[in-house]
């Protein structure tokens, strides 16, 4: 199975989450950790390795963060080292959907990449894009 987990600066990763449970239902696999949440200065990375180790071995571990080369991306790159963990940074609505609602049990590293090359596809400047698909017709 694999299990989601989003990592982020305070809040994102907890209305990440709730969002992804509002497109795709009560699921049981995406998790979240808000880092330096009330008062707190350190990242809890405690936490998060209890987490992990509450998964199966099988399971295949997703960590999606927040920002390239912050506190947070930095911490959990740390647990690349295990052989069932994925690390990706720069998440957004559209990857987090695209791996949960992909109907296999594990996903291959060609895979995950396209899934994020699809993700990335969702950062539209809508000012050009619409422009460049407006329709004559009108």
């Amino acid at each position: 199975m694999k299990q989601i987990v989003i990592i982020s600066h305070k809040t994102l990763a907890k209305g990440m989450a709730e969002t992804v449970k509002f497109f795709a239902g009560d699921i049981k696999n995406i998790h979240y950790l808000c880092a330096y949440e009330d008062g707190k200065n350190e990242f809890p990375i405690q936490e998060l390795t209890k987490l992990i180790s509450d998964f199966s071995e099988q399971d295949q571990v997703f960590l999606l963060t927040d920002l390239l080369g912050g506190s947070v991306n930095q911490n959990c790159s740390q647990l690349i080292k295990r052989e069932n963990v994925n690390v990706i940074t720069g998440v957004n609505l559209a990857l987090v959907l695209s791996i949960i609602l992909d109907p296999s049990k594990q996903l291959k590293k060609q895979k995950i990449q396209e899934l994020i090359a699809q993700a990335k596809n969702q950062i539209v400047y809508m000012n050009d894009y619409n422009s460049e698909n407006e329709s004559d017709d009108e």
